[in-house]
């Protein structure tokens, strides 16, 4: 599967990485930026 690049800031704090297309944002959040407390919503 091909991996894609993202690039995001949160809390002003730039993070990247390159994650499957199937991979959630949550997922990405959680496990490659390490801010576990992001939780999913209803």
């Amino acid at each position: 599967m091909t991996h894609r690049k993202i690039t995001l800031r949160i809390n002003g704090r730039p993070y990247a990485g390159l994650v499957e297309p199937r991979k959630t944002l949550a997922d990405f959040i959680r496990e490659d930026c390490g801010l576990t407390g992001t939780h999913l919503g209803c």
